[in-house]
């Protein structure tokens, strides 16, 4: 049997491809993914954590960090683990941001990475 002959064995793998390749994007992130990190994917699957949570949590999570960075004179070191937001998805559960938050947060994050872009 293969994945395409079970859809929500297919299901699982688009979702846990998805929440990896958000994680990776994330600007405060340093790869590469840890099968740690894709057996959490895998829990998050398992408990019908909706995409659009686990997106937000990268945001919000990334956004506190660069943030931090600004009014520090030593940056955070990377995030290596995708086990880093786990709080943070909770808290998106929780307490869904609305979406003008997370538009306010993603046009932060954009800002950021042009100016270190340019670095």
């Amino acid at each position: 049997m293969n994945a395409s002959d079970c859809p929500s064995l297919d299901l699982k793998n688009t979702y846990v491809r998805e929440v990896l390749q958000l994680y990776l994007a994330a600007p405060t992130v340093a790869g590469p993914v840890r099968n740690a990190d894709r057996i959490y994917a895998e829990d998050l699957f398992r408990q019908r954590v909706p995409l659009y949570a686990v997106a937000n949590a990268f945001i919000v999570g990334a956004a506190r960090r660069v943030l931090h960075n600004g009014c520090s004179a030593s940056p955070m070191p990377p995030v290596r683990s995708l086990h880093y937001f786990r709080n943070i998805i909770q808290e998106m559960l929780e307490r869904p941001p609305g979406y003008r938050e997370i538009a306010l947060l993603q046009e932060r994050l954009a800002q950021y990475r042009h100016r270190n872009d340019r670095r």
